[in-house]
């Protein structure tokens, strides 16, 4: 499955029909074809990476909480995380969104309200699920959706439950939302459980911790509650969750947090969303991250990279401008495409940065590429 187009109104401060969109809108060359682009099916192209950009209180969080929202639906078919949905407001909130799945276009459309009498549940109403199937021909009529067929989906399901469900059918992570709180990254053994999914491959462990910090050699979880460190050094030392929150650097946690994130994302194709990435790490490893979700014999899986920033510095990381969306907030919160408002594109030259291997940065380039190594 992969997101082709979410349309939203009346969420939260977003103006009417409130849209990001994964499609390449620019020409497309062989070069973008390689690093910039998955091709999804035959002549069916989504961006590798994402960016939302915007100065402070512009609504970029908004827009990724929408994001957010909208995977959650498509990940457990129900909405856990809905304490930021209805934030600033008690409407009902319409979806439109549009994906692809095995051989076929689907447009899924759905209202969603609180129901306060039951705890805060967020209820399904009006759902409808269109398809038509895809063929190369079609790459340009994706959105053509007079040529969409009605699906019969009169199963009765909970209202808590989306009908995306009865297409999908198995719970999954099909998007991973990574907001700018620290507190998320204090769950040690929740990221060693990830690592248990992914066949408890040390070495990934261990190439990402030297990237953080050079004088840890390993971290192994003994229980829910118990880790143990090996140092460089040669020394151990064995630690509860919370010793290891105090022990460990601010950046390796949230390193050893990330990085986690991203080698999920990377092995089993789940999109990737993260807010504020500056705050999360600096200009250099971020140019390092960018170059893990272009390089295909890395990204095998179509995983797409999306991320929030107002640090504008980051923009040059870019070699397209249609998959930069600028927020903006006067009274509503919309998006603007780089490409179509500003008709602006960046050279195309600046990829090579990215693939060469002279990264003159503060990150530990040899581990860095250890890790690259072991996602091969």
């Amino acid at each position: 499955m992969k997101l082709l187009k979410i349309v939203a109104n009346n969420f939260k401060l977003c103006e009417n029909d409130f849209t990001i969109s994964f499609i390449p809108i620019a020409n497309k060359n062989e070069e973008d074809k390689e690093f910039e682009l998955n091709e999804i099916a035959e002549n069916l192209f989504v961006y590798k990476t994402l960016s939302i950009v915007g100065k402070n209180a512009s609504g970029k969080t908004t827009a990724v909480q929408l994001l957010a929202l909208v995977y959650d639906i498509f990940s457990t078919f129900r909405v856990k995380n809905s304490s930021y949905i209805f934030n600033y407001c008690d409407s009902r909130v319409s979806l439109d969104v549009t994906f692809y799945h095995e051989g076929y276009l689907y447009r899924y459309t759905t209202d969603i309200i609180k129901d306060t009498s039951i705890g805060n549940t967020i209820m399904f109403e009006n759902q409808k699920l269109f398809r038509r199937i895809y063929m190369k021909t079609y790459a340009k009529k994706i959105f053509d959706y007079d040529k969409y067929e009605l699906i019969n989906t009169n199963v009765d399901l909970p209202k808590d439950t989306s009908i995306i469900y009865l297409l999908l059918k198995n719970i999954d992570f099909r998007g991973i939302y990574v907001s700018d709180s620290d507190r998320e990254y204090s769950n040690f053994a929740g990221f060693f459980n990830i690592y248990k999914l992914l066949g408890n491959n040390k070495k990934i462990i261990e190439s990402i911790l030297k990237i953080f910090d050079e004088h840890i050699e390993n971290l192994e979880m003994i229980n829910e509650n118990k880790f143990k460190i090996y140092y460089s050094n040669k020394t151990t030392k064995e630690l509860t969750s919370i010793q290891l929150s105090q022990v460990l650097s601010s950046g390796t946690t949230k390193g050893f947090g990330l990085f986690t994130f991203v080698v999920y994302s990377l092995k089993y194709g789940s999109d990737l969303i993260i807010d504020e990435i500056e705050n999360h790490f600096h200009k250099k490893l971020v140019e390092n991250l960018l170059s893990l979700y272009k390089d295909k014999s890395v990204n095998k899986n179509n995983a797409t990279l999306i991320f929030t920033t107002h640090y504008c510095e980051l923009l040059d990381l870019f070699n397209r401008s249609d998959n930069i969306y600028i927020s903006k907030y006067d009274k509503k919160i919309k998006l603007e495409n780089m490409y179509t408002t500003y008709k602006f594109r960046p050279e195309l030259s600046k990829s090579s940065k990215f693939y060469s291997n002279t990264f003159n940065t503060d990150v530990n380039y040899e581990s860095l590429m250890n890790f690259k190594k072991e996602l091969m």
